[in-house]
C-alpha cells in the first residue's frame, strides 16, 4: 500500500478556504437565516463575497438554500446539512481558543464564561 502524504489539518483548512465560512457556519448555528442577517452580523463582508461564500458553502454540502415563495416575493433561507453540523465542534474550539488565549477585546473572565456558554449551548455541545 503506498503512503500518500497528506496533512489532514492543511486539507480540511484548504476546504474551509474563504475567511468567512466559519463566521456564517457560527451565524446559522446562532438562528441566523438570511443574506440581510449574516451582513448585519459582519458589516466588513462585501454583499458580493458574502454570495460568493454561500454559493461555495452550498456546493460544498454545507448549507443548504431554500427560497420560499411569499406572494409577490421570494424569501431565500439557508440552513445547515449534517454535514455543516458537523463543524459545531471546531467552532467552538475556535471560539474557546479565542477567549482563553487570545482575547484580543480583553473581557473578564465571568465575560468570557458567560459568551462561551452560550456558544456551546447555539453549537449544541454538551
Amino acid at each position: 500500500m503506498m503512503e500518500k502524504n497528506i496533512c489532514p489539518i492543511g486539507s480540511t483548512l484548504d476546504y474551509f478556504n474563504r475567511k468567512w465560512i466559519f463566521c456564517i457556519l457560527s451565524n446559522i448555528f446562532r438562528g441566523m437565516k438570511h443574506f440581510s442577517e449574516f451582513k448585519k452580523a459582519n458589516p466588513t463582508i462585501s454583499n458580493h463575497i458574502l454570495a460568493e461564500t454561500l454559493r461555495y458553502m452550498e456546493e460544498n454540502g454545507l448549507i443548504i438554500k431554500t427560497v420560499i415563495d411569499e406572494g409577490p416575493k421570494l424569501k431565500t433561507e439557508y440552513s445547515l446539512t449534517e454535514k455543516g453540523r458537523k463543524t459545531n465542534r471546531i467552532l467552538y474550539e475556535i471560539t474557546s481558543y479565542y477567549f482563553n488565549e487570545l482575547n484580543f477585546v480583553g473581557y473578564e473572565d465571568s465575560q468570557k464564561e458567560n459568551i462561551l456558554k452560550e456558544y456551546k449551548n447555539a453549537f449544541g455541545i454538551e
